[in-house]
């Protein structure tokens, strides 16, 4: 299964590397919370793989839309909002662990039913699914995208907070806010002036050596300096002979995963 996680990386970082690099850090701030709500071991592996491929859907929209400025029409965005049923397509045929698949399906509900593309709520969203939305947002909105700047941590734990049981569940947000946000200034508000550029995301407090478990709970990090940043995580090298065969196969999954969507 490792294996066929770093072939599907690797054909998505051939055409978009920004979505590889947030997805892993995305499954990072899951996982990071999940230990923290006492998820179990079969749980948190479930959550780490699906971050690991949550917008594997993305790979069937234009790079172009992706990385548009300003706002997207109306069939744009109903073009971008099929990524998770997508994702599911294409891993359908796949034997995943546990429930990955269906925490990929839902990572975009929201508790009062806002959300794409079942239109669930509340108890009937996985609880790792809420989690893995809320890692998501957390991690957008504190990253720089090539069409606006990072909002930066206090905007986006202001975020989470005023829509805390409404879009996001509420234990889970409490956990972000105990994560991060201690020390944490109060948000300025939009008139104040431009965020930072920096990327704000403090790291969270590192676990006992017995806590934590390998390959599963991977923990963000962070580099000193006047603020802290995520540290880059950089492939570990192409390997063309998977790039060719793994595209090979991603373009067919795609093309079946349409047909049935």
């Amino acid at each position: 299964m490792e294996a066929l996680m770093q072939v599907l990386e690797s054909t998505m970082e051939v055409r978009d590397p920004y979505t590889v690099g947030h997805q892993r850090r995305v499954s990072q701030i899951a996982c990071t919370i999940g230990r923290e709500m006492r998820l179990s071991e079969d749980r948190r592996r479930d959550l780490r793989m699906a971050g690991m491929l949550h917008d594997l859907g993305k790979f069937a929209i234009p790079s172009d839309l992706l990385s548009k400025p300003g706002k997207l029409t109306p069939a744009e965005f109903a073009l971008i909002k099929t990524h998770p049923q997508v994702a599911y397509n294409i891993l359908l045929p796949i034997t995943l662990p546990g429930k990955t698949a269906q925490i990929i399906l839902q990572h975009h509900e929201r508790m009062n039913g806002s959300g794409y593309p079942q239109g669930l709520k509340g108890e009937e969203i996985l609880l790792e699914a809420r989690i893995l939305g809320v890692a998501d947002v957390m991690e957008a909105m504190c990253s720089h995208r090539p069409y606006r700047a990072s909002r930066g941590l206090a905007e986006t734990l202001d975020e989470l907070t005023r829509n805390k049981g409404i879009l996001y569940d509420a234990a889970v947000v409490d956990t972000c806010l105990n994560l991060y946000g201690q020390g944490l200034p109060a948000p300025r508000p939009v008139s104040a002036g431009p965020v930072p550029l920096a990327v704000i995301m403090p790291h969270p407090p590192v676990p006992r050596a017995q806590e934590m478990v390998p390959g599963v709970c991977a923990l963000p990090q962070a580099v000193a300096g006047k603020t802290q940043t995520w540290a880059k995580l950089r492939p570990k090298g192409h390997r063309s002979w998977m790039h060719i065969g793994s595209v090979s196969i991603m373009a067919w999954l795609i093309m079946a995963s349409i047909r049935s969507f």
